[in-house]
C-alpha cells in the first residue's frame, strides 16, 4: 500500500503551479475523490465549481472548504445542466459515475448511461465553450486480470463476459476512455485520463474491502470465540493494489501540473502489488 502523511504536496509550490488562476470544473464534485480533488486544487491556487447530484455525496465532506467553492446540483444525463456549469471554465475534471458494486449488478443500464451520456454530454458541452483540457477519472478495472503487475498503461483494455453485468462499470469506463481520446484529438488541447486502483480512505464508506477488514478487526475482542466470520472469496492469495486518497489527488495534481501531451495520455496510479 502506498501511504503518506504530507497533504497535496504537490499542491503546496501553489504559486508556481500551472494550476494558480485556473477556474475548473469537477463532475462528481461532492464525492469521496471529487472532494479531495478540489480540496487540492483549491490549495494549488485554482478556482472551482463542483458539480453533483449529491446521490452519494454531500458538500459536507469538503470541510471548511465548502465556502470556496461554487457548488451546482444537477445530473450529468442533463446536457443543458452540463452546458450550464461549463461556462467559463479553463478544464474539466470528470469524475462523475456510478460506483459501488450492488449496482453494477442490479442497475447496469444506469451505470452504462451515466457513463456514456454523462461523457458525451462533458465533450459536447466542452466544444461548445471552447474548454480545452479534459482530464478523465477511468479505473484500474479496464484492465481485468491483467499479464503483468505492475501493469504498464499499454496494456489490452478488456471486457471479459459482456453478458455479465458486473463489466458494465468497466466497460463504460472504456467507452469514456474511447471517446475523450478521439474526440480529444481534434478538440482539445490537453486530454489526459487517470486509472486508479482501489482509492481508500476518509469518507469512503464501510461497503469496501478495507473498511470491511477494520470493522472485524474491532470487532475481534468482542468476540468470546476469539474469531469473527468473514467470508473470502477465492484462494485468500490474491493481492491488489491501493492507493490512499490524499496520494491520488497528489497524482492527479501531478499529471495536470506537468503533462504537456496533446493526443492523450493515459497514467495508472496505485501501489506496486
Amino acid at each position: 500500500m502506498i501511504r503518506r502523511t504530507a497533504v497535496f504536496l504537490m499542491a503546496q509550490s501553489s504559486k508556481e503551479s500551472r494550476l494558480a488562476g485556473k477556474r475548473y470544473l469537477v463532475t462528481g464534485g461532492t464525492g469521496f475523490i471529487g472532494t479531495a480533488l478540489i480540496k487540492g486544487l483549491l490549495a494549488a491556487g485554482a478556482s472551482v465549481r463542483a458539480f453533483d447530484n449529491n446521490s452519494r455525496g454531500s458538500k459536507e465532506k469538503l470541510g471548511r472548504e465548502v465556502g470556496q467553492a461554487e457548488l451546482i446540483v444537477g445530473d450529468i444525463r442533463d446536457s443543458n445542466a452540463v452546458e450550464n456549469v461549463m461556462r467559463g471554465v479553463d478544464g474539466v475534471c470528470h469524475l462523475a459515475y456510478v460506483n459501488g458494486t450492488e449496482f453494477f449488478y442490479t442497475k447496469p443500464e444506469v451505470v452504462l448511461e451515466v457513463a456514456v451520456k454523462g461523457m458525451m454530454n462533458v465533450i459536447d458541452a466542452c466544444v461548445k465553450f471552447g474548454v480545452p483540457e479534459l482530464v478523465l477519472a477511468s479505473s484500474s478495472e479496464v484492465y481485468h486480470a491483467p499479464r503483468s503487475v505492475p501493469t504498464d498503461e499499454t496494456v489490452p483494455l478488456i471486457v471479459p463476459d459482456v453478458l455479465n453485468p458486473r463489466y458494465s462499470y468497466s466497460g463504460g469506463k472504456i467507452i469514456s476512455e474511447l471517446l475523450a481520446l478521439n474526440f480529444g484529438r481534434k478538440h482539445f488541447q490537453r486530454v489526459l485520463i487517470i486509472r486508479p486502483h482501489n482509492v481508500y480512505g476518509p469518507e469512503m464508506g464501510r461497503e469496501h474491502v478495507i473498511p470491511q477488514f477494520a470493522l472485524r478487526m474491532r470487532e475481534l475482542p468482542r468476540n468470546d470465540q476469539g474469531a469473527v466470520p468473514f467470508e473470502i472469496q477465492g484462494t485468500g492469495q490474491e493481492t491488489r493494489s491501493f492507493i490512499y486518497l490524499e496520494d491520488a489527488v497528489d497524482g492527479i495534481l501531478r499529471v495536470i501540473r506537468t503533462a504537456h501531451f496533446t493526443a492523450g495520455r493515459s497514467c495508472r496510479h496505485g501501489s506496486m502489488v
